[in-house]
Formats: structure tokens, sequence, C-alpha cells
């Protein structure tokens, strides 16, 4: 490994650092480094308003968490994949009273990063965007085939 000049030696290896741009009323953000528990899945997730979020996800014990500035450092939102089966389902049947019976094939896609979304707080565009990709990543949380969606209008 090439070390470069000038790097603090506490930081060899390091592939990615964030510092915290919240308040601290948001709490301390969580310290993170991969060597922790090489079985967790990290993600970060920084929005052009400068609010910052950290997913987690143990492949192993199928738990996980959210955690962000706005959200409270200090209250990470833990999720398991049964929660989020639950959630998925539960926002699947919102989607379809609020549309009417006949409105499951033109649903937009309502898949486990809207439910993630939904049990977090994380609703803006680019955040189930973020956590589509960071459950993607985990693998097993895919959009299954033949999931309902929205026609082009």
């Amino acid at each position: 490994m090439v070390k470069p000049k000038d790097q603090d030696p506490g930081e060899a290896g390091l592939v990615f650092t964030a510092h915290n741009t919240h308040h601290e009323r948001c709490g301390a953000p969580p310290s993170l480094r991969n060597t922790d528990n090489p079985g967790l899945y990290y993600g970060y997730f920084e929005n052009r308003y400068g609010e910052q979020f950290v997913f987690t996800f143990d492949r192993a014990t199928g738990t996980g968490t959210v955690s962000g500035g706005d959200l409270g450092w200090d209250d990470p939102k833990v999720f398991t994949r049964g929660l989020l089966d639950e959630a998925l389902r539960s926002t699947q049947g919102r989607a379809v009273q609020l549309k009417g019976s006949d409105a499951m094939s033109k649903l937009p896609v309502i898949d486990a990063a809207l439910a993630l979304g939904r049990l977090t707080g994380l609703i803006g565009q680019d955040e189930i965007v973020w956590l589509r990709a960071c459950l993607g990543a985990c693998s097993g949380f895919a959009e299954r085939p033949g999931a309902p969606r929205a026609s082009a209008h």
C-alpha cells in the first residue's frame, strides 16, 4: 500500500472519512470503521442540504440501522428483515386503499426502500434512491420480478 506524504498514521488505509456537519444538539455522530465488524455493510449519504445519513446492515443477523443528524445521531432507527417485510406489506396495502382496489397494477414501485423510508422518516426522493441502493447492495431486498409499477403517464 502506498502511503501518501502528510497522511496521519491513524488514517493509513482509510478509503473515506466524513465529518459531521450537524449541530451538537443532534447528538454525537457514529464513529464507524469497517474493521470493527467486517460482516456489516456500510452506506453514507449526504443530500444537497448537507443532511447526513449512515446505513448499516448485518447480513448474518438480518438487522440494520439508519441514522442521521436530523434523525438524531443518538437514536438510530433499527430494522430487521421481518419488520421491513411487514412495513412493505403495510405500505402496499395503504397505497391500494388510497388509490382503489384495482390500483395494484397502476402503482409506482413500492419496494423495501420506500417501506424503510416510511419506517425511518426518510421520504425524500434522493433518500429513497440511496436506501434502494443500500438495500440492493445487501442483497435479498432487490426489487422482485413482477413488483407493481405505475404505467408511464
